[in-house]
């Protein structure tokens, strides 16, 4: 969907400003109708961009208060090469050499015999 900009403090502040505006807004609304339309409109949008923390008027300025995304893992070799390799039963390709974690595994497993 999108890429979400709001984050952290500005979305509580979002969801606690934005409730108190539209209560506010439903409570004026007995009395008098615009003041009272407008802000529970406004509490209304507040809270909508808290809950899916994405805010449109964010964008155009490249604003983004939500913490950065984490890269994907990555693959420590490239298997599904070495497996075509295999199967095409080219010698010359080495098998994918085992990563630190599975060489100390290993070592300990051997010194424990």
């Amino acid at each position: 969907m999108f890429r979400q900009n709001v984050g952290g403090v500005d979305r509580v502040l979002r969801l606690t400003v934005g409730g108190m505006f539209f209560l506010a807004g439903l409570f004026l609304l007995t009395s008098r109708t615009r003041p009272g339309v407008v802000l529970a409109a406004v509490g209304m949008l507040a809270l909508l961009t808290g809950m899916i923390r994405f805010c449109v008027l964010y964008v155009p300025f490249g604003i983004s208060t939500a913490p950065p995304e984490k890269p994907g893992l990555t693959q420590a070799c490239d298997c599904a090469a070495w497996m075509k390799a295999m199967q095409d039963n080219s010698a010359a390709v080495a098998p994918p050499a085992p990563s630190k974690e599975e060489s100390v595994e290993v070592a300990a497993a051997t010194r424990g015999r």
